[in-house]
């Protein structure tokens, strides 16, 4: 149960958005879903700022992409946009990962700190969080293949119906391996070696999150 409320958290902390807009427009269609989308946004941006907590990367890039593609679907007459707007939005999401995978701090790092954990930054701690913001690039990419490739073979309502279920279950499924297998995929990472020499291996497991990314 700890582990499916973790799951559920990190969710609703970096997706939620997202979450509220899909859920809305399977029930009650594309107005509603934007119209609580804004209302999450803000409620949600309240108590952050209240709370003192901090906006990451992350969460930010899925508000914005939420409110921007959900207009776009309001206001669209096109079936080029209705057919592609989910593979578009996953291949800017992908770039956004790459961007954000660079620097001091990649984005998975980021929203493991927002979620309270505390930890050593060693080399090899960066090179993960770096790793795995990419693999996180690479299921973003992957989806928007996936999803071009429906828009152009299969009738639209089709495509558009199937790509709801599986973004929705793949998105879900990403997000518990990552709340729950972090560590598990930590050290699968250092048996391939595709991680930096440790400094030292008592510091460097020491300075993983107790809780994954």
């Amino acid at each position: 149960m700890s582990r499916l409320a973790a799951v559920a958290r990190f969710a609703l902390a970096e997706f939620g958005p997202l979450i509220v807009f899909w859920a809305l427009a399977a029930w009650l269609g594309v107005k509603p879903a934007i119209l609580g989308s804004i209302l999450f946004i803000v409620a949600d941006a309240a108590w952050r700022w209240l709370g003192g907590l901090t906006f990451t990367r992350l969460y930010l890039l899925v508000s914005a992409l939420t409110l921007v593609f959900g207009l776009i679907d309001l206001a669209s007459t096109s079936p080029f946009m209705l057919k592609y707007e989910a593979a578009i939005s996953n291949a800017a999401t992908g770039l956004f990962f790459v961007a954000g995978a660079q620097g001091d701090k990649p984005i998975m790092q980021e929203a493991a700190e927002q979620r309270g954990h505390s930890f050593v930054v060693t080399k090899e701690i960066r090179a993960f969080f770096r790793l795995f913001t990419l693999v996180w690039a690479a299921y973003f990419f992957l989806k928007a293949a996936l999803f071009a490739w429906m828009a152009w073979t299969m009738p639209m309502l089709e495509a558009m119906a199937l790509r709801s279920v599986i973004g929705g279950v793949s998105l879900g499924l990403m997000i518990a391996v990552s709340v729950t297998q972090g560590r598990r995929l930590f050290f699968l990472c250092r048996r391939l070696r595709l991680l930096p020499k440790p400094e030292s291996s008592a510091a460097s497991v020491a300075a993983l999150p107790a809780s994954p990314p």
